[in-house]
């Protein structure tokens, strides 16, 4: 389990820093911004879960095999 949550907290890591970097370069006046900004970034989150929880349930089945 502690590997599954290494996992989730590089896969965290990576995509705070993409999210950061890549940011200046989508920089615009438009009104909807922050709400667009804010949805993604929650769906960033909900598919790190879902990664993680796929590799947990991948070493799952590997040790009942």
């Amino acid at each position: 389990m502690g590997k599954v949550f290494g996992g989730f907290l590089l896969l965290m890591f990576i995509n705070v820093l993409l999210f950061m970097g890549l940011s200046s370069f989508f920089m615009s006046d438009i009104q909807y911004e922050t709400p667009i900004y804010t949805l993604s970034t929650i769906i960033i989150i909900l598919l790190s879960v879902l990664i993680s929880l796929l590799i947990y349930l991948i070493n799952l089945l590997k040790e009942k095999l």
